[in-house]
């Protein structure tokens, strides 16, 4: 596999995987918030406003994500052809189990919970409602589970180039949880900016209603929380992943030769072909027990490890592990700002969304594009961090990679970015039509909406 292949072949399959991924965690965010309005609709009426508009919108972020998840299904067999002959006996069961997951709970209930609130009691479809919710967290869960096995192949063993399962309760663990917190935390955070900016255009042109205020009140508290949830999982996730990719590590730091671990950078101009810092802004020490041994300490107790130099081949892309890193850290910062400021200027006009200006509309709606940044940031981090393997420190991906000739793959690639830029776009404008729109009143059937 020639490195132009192999960088397209990657190109391909991250865009595909973020653009599902995207998706995945604000339908998971969202299903949580339709769940809790679906609750409090049950005491009050201002919730079951709120819960009839971002239903709609959720149902539409679950088509697009829907459907972006197809093509990665068949990348595993176009790009990288090799890949379920070694890992197949592992992900072979967890894609399983996240279709029929699927088909199980948000196919069975999700009709249920969009056409039915008019035919089932108020107690019913709240069941419906958190069906769905735990059926889009389940279907999450498995797909987790498979990327954090990626990370770290525990639970199974490699006998004669395939992976067996040995013990589930271990491949269901590992780094598993935390990676969940981060994409649960993630999509909670998506669904709470996407809230508030959506209430500050709504309310530019008409005045507020209840539901508009119940939704500013609780995105505004749910960012925070969220933004709590987020910091604190990508730390668990880190204090589980660094001692155990020592690669990832180096290139945090950066530390560029084995020996006593350099102090960690808080920002730096790496020269990479020199193998040292043009410019670094010395930070705190790294915790010693995020640091992974090199090898002739790994018996002893000297405080060393390994060095990109003793990497060389097998090492990710410096550059942008290290940067990836360092801008998620800084867009975790802007958006805890800006959430809090956010936060108390709607404590100040009692959530009042008709009392915004101009420049806190716009703060509200630039929120969303900074949580974006931040998971594409995160993700991004994860997934390149992880270079060159495809299997943590067992299968590389050239290893599986596709013979496809060049110019096959260039055209899938402009052609993958025309669908994925057209679903995008369309995500958006029906996203405006909504907005503009909003929903169409339905006839009341024994007193219920």
């Amino acid at each position: 596999m020639t490195q132009t292949a192999w960088v397209l072949s990657l190109t391909q399959f991250y865009l595909g995987l973020g653009f599902m991924l995207f998706f995945l965690a604000l339908e998971l965010g969202l299903a949580w918030v339709l769940f809790v309005l679906r609750l409090r609709a049950r005491r009050a009426g201002a919730p079951l406003l709120a819960y009839r508009f971002w239903a709609r919108i959720y149902a539409l972020a679950l088509i697009i994500g829907f459907a972006a998840s197809l093509p990665l299904l068949l990348q595993l067999g176009t790009l990288w052809p090799g890949f379920m002959d070694r890992a197949g006996e592992v992900a072979g069961p967890l894609l399983a189990m996240a279709i029929l997951t699927t088909f199980l709970f948000k196919s069975c209930f999700l009709g249920a919970m969009l056409y039915g609130q008019r035919s089932l009691s108020d107690r019913a479809h709240t069941a419906v409602v958190g069906m769905v919710a735990l059926g889009t967290s389940l279907t999450a869960w498995w797909i987790v589970v498979l990327l954090a096995w990626l990370q770290w192949p525990v639970g199974t063993t490699l006998t004669d180039n395939h992976y067996q399962i040995t013990s589930w309760p271990e491949l269901l663990g590992g780094v598993a949880p935390a990676l969940f917190g981060v994409l649960v935390s993630g999509g909670l955070m998506l669904a709470a900016t996407l809230m508030l900016s959506i209430t500050a255009q709504r309310t530019r042109a008409r005045p507020s209603d209840e539901g508009d205020r119940t939704v500013y009140s609780g995105g505004a508290w749910l960012l925070l929380v969220a933004l709590i949830l987020q910091i604190g999982m990508a730390g668990w996730l880190g204090r589980q992943l660094l001692p155990v990719q020592p690669a990832r590590a180096a290139a945090v730091m950066p530390q560029w030769h084995s020996g006593p671990a350099e102090r960690l950078s808080l920002l730096a101009w790496l020269d990479v072909s020199a193998s040292r810092n043009a410019w670094v802004l010395t930070g705190p020490p790294m915790p010693r027990d995020w640091l992974p041994k090199a090898p002739s300490a790994a018996g002893g107790t000297a405080n060393e490890v390994q060095g990109l130099n003793d990497l060389m081949g097998m090492r990710p892309p410096v550059w942008l592990t290290y940067a990836s890193s360092r801008l998620a850290i800084l867009l975790a910062g802007l958006l805890a700002v800006m959430a809090l400021a956010a936060w108390w200027r709607g404590r100040r006009l009692g959530f009042e969304p008709d009392g915004l200006s101009a420049s806190g509309r716009i703060g509200l709606r630039t929120m969303a594009w900074v949580a974006l940044g931040l998971q594409v940031a995160g993700w991004g981090h994860l997934l390149v961090g992880s270079l060159p393997y495809a299997v943590y420190g067992t299968v590389t991906l050239r290893e599986i990679g596709t013979v496809q000739a060049l110019d096959t793959l260039w055209l899938v690639l402009g052609l993958q970015i025309l669908v994925y830029g057209g679903l995008a776009l369309g995500f958006r404008q029906l996203l405006g039509h909504t907005l503009r729109y909003g929903v169409v009143p339905v006839g009341r059937h024994r007193g219920r909406a």
